[in-house]
């Protein structure tokens, strides 16, 4: 079982207190998006997919498949831009396959901020923009830090991302809630502290660790697809 899937069980147990004073410091004008890059990559890939919630791909897709990842593990920027953003564009833009984003603490650190302003956004159906955005500025999150100006910052960038309402949602329990439930089935699982997937299908499921590579994914797709 992962080490770090405690600590982010335990790391949310603050988020109700933190949560208070953020909508705060975010919601007084703030600065704006300056540094945030790649909108452009980030519309290219999810502009006219289906999205609700925390899922990017169409409701009725047979095919289900969860992506453990963590959105301030430095290491997982690459797993999620070469293997992630092409099984979104390959399945779930195709509608076969609906794919779901699962916040999985890896790294050792904090990672509760930035998944709870991700889930803020799916309520708007953009959690899958703002975890790609946040991801391609992983570089500019480790200069600054997380914090609430650069969450805030991303959620600006984000298109059609109302911020008023993402604020709101951020400040919800259920954003954490979300988050927390998240974390729990990766305990389920006994994921280790990598990426990883689950392919639920008509055929089956199977739990791939390891940061499993886009050519075994699609493998385990298509047999449990049929």
């Amino acid at each position: 079982m992962s080490p770090w899937v405690p600590r982010a069980l335990l790391g949310l147990g603050v988020v109700a207190v933190a949560a208070a004073v953020i909508s705060i410091a975010v919601g007084q004008g703030g600065p704006q998006p300056q540094d945030v890059g790649g909108v452009n990559d980030t519309q290219r890939v999810f502009g006219g997919i289906e999205q609700a919630g925390d899922a990017v791909g169409p409701a009725e897709a047979e095919l289900t498949v969860s992506v453990f990842n963590d959105l301030q593990c430095g290491a997982c920027v690459a797993y999620h831009l070469e293997t992630v953003v092409p099984l979104i564009e390959s399945y779930a833009r195709t509608g076969e396959a609906r794919i779901e984003l699962r916040h999985f603490s890896i790294a050792p650190n904090d990672t509760t901020l930035a998944a709870i302003a991700a889930e803020a956004a799916g309520g708007q159906g953009r959690q899958w923009q703002f975890a790609d955005l946040f991801f391609r500025n992983q570089e500019l999150a480790r200069e600054r830090g997380v914090d609430e100006a650069l969450l805030r910052e991303v959620a600006i960038a984000v298109p059609q991302l109302e911020i008023t309402e993402w604020e709101q949602a951020y400040d919800s329990p259920e954003s954490a809630d979300a988050v927390r439930a998240d974390a729990m089935l990766a305990s389920e699982l006994e994921l280790p502290a990598e990426p990883a997937v689950v392919v639920d299908g008509p055929s089956g499921m199977r739990v791939m660790t390891a940061s499993p590579s886009l050519e075994e994914i699609e493998v385990a797709i298509a047999e449990l697809g049929d």
